[in-house]
Parts: C-alpha cells; sequence; structure tokens
C-alpha cells in the first residue's frame, strides 16, 4: 500500500528534510483532497519545526471543509491568542462551539479569547471546562478563573 503525500511530508518533517516535506505539502495542496484529520496532522507537524505559516494554512483549510471542527479551531485560535487576537480566536471557535457547546478545550480556548473584554462569558465558558477529565485542562480553567477574580471580582 502506497503512503500519501501528506504521510510523506510528516515523515519528512521529522526526519528533518523540510525541502523535501515542502515538495510534498505542495503536492498535498494541489491535490486538495486531504481530509480535515489530515490537514490538521501537516498543520502540528509543520509548527513542531517552527513553520508556523504553512501550519496555519493547514489549519484554515482544514476549517474551510469543516468550520465546525474542534481540535484545529482550538489550534488556530492559540495561534491567534499568541498574537494578542483574541477577536480573531473567538471568531474560530464560534462554530465549533455550535456544534459542540460542552467540549472542554474549545470552552477553554473561548475563556482565554474573552477574558480580557467579558469576563462573565468567559467564566460561563470556564465554568463548561472545569467539567473536564483532562487534569490539565481542569487546572487552566482554574488558574484562568483564579486571574479573573483577581482583575475583576464576581
Amino acid at each position: 500500500m502506497k503512503s500519501s503525500p501528506y504521510s510523506e511530508g510528516i515523515k519528512e518533517l521529522r526526519a528533518g528534510h523540510l525541502e523535501n516535506a515542502q515538495r510534498l505539502v505542495d503536492q498535498v495542496k494541489q491535490r486538495g483532497d486531504a481530509t480535515v484529520e489530515e490537514l490538521q496532522a501537516m498543520a502540528f507537524a509543520m509548527d513542531e519545526h517552527d513553520q508556523r505559516g504553512f501550519a496555519t494554512e493547514f489549519l484554515r483549510e482544514a476549517l474551510k471543509q469543516q468550520p465546525s471542527a474542534v481540535e484545529p479551531a482550538c489550534l488556530l485560535a492559540m495561534f491567534h491568542l499568541e498574537k494578542q487576537e483574541d477577536a480573531q480566536a473567538a471568531e474560530v471557535l464560534k462554530p465549533a462551539l455550535a456544534s459542540s457547546p460542552a467540549h472542554p478545550k474549545a470552552n477553554l480556548c473561548m475563556a482565554m479569547a474573552l477574558a480580557k473584554t467579558e469576563a462573565a462569558r468567559a467564566r460561563a465558558h470556564l465554568a463548561r471546562a472545569a467539567k473536564d477529565t483532562d487534569e490539565d485542562v481542569r487546572q487552566q480553567a482554574e488558574a484562568l478563573d483564579k486571574a479573573l477574580a483577581e482583575h475583576e471580582p464576581r
């Protein structure tokens, strides 16, 4: 069975062969038939190798295909948050939360996006995130809730 260009691209990236990976990435783009999961995997691989621009392109393409996809939305939102683009992060997350309103990670990301401007809405999202079974998500939600309480008491 032959490997797809996207999986070959990831292998090349992990091996440190950026030029070969770029060639394979270009093939994936030209074909235009990568799944949301494949695009997300390429985004992760690109980001791991400090190729944020390419990672962002893959996430945007994944969200064009499936605007409600939670994982690509969360990752793209985090990229926006890192650049202090809170409004853009919130916009990216809206379709994901519309289809999965209880998703803990999406709620945590939305709370981060709203924390500076809409503390009450941020806390509502934090309450959903705090219900997650993932301890890391719960701890992040608690930490953000404490920070919000310091700056804007309930």
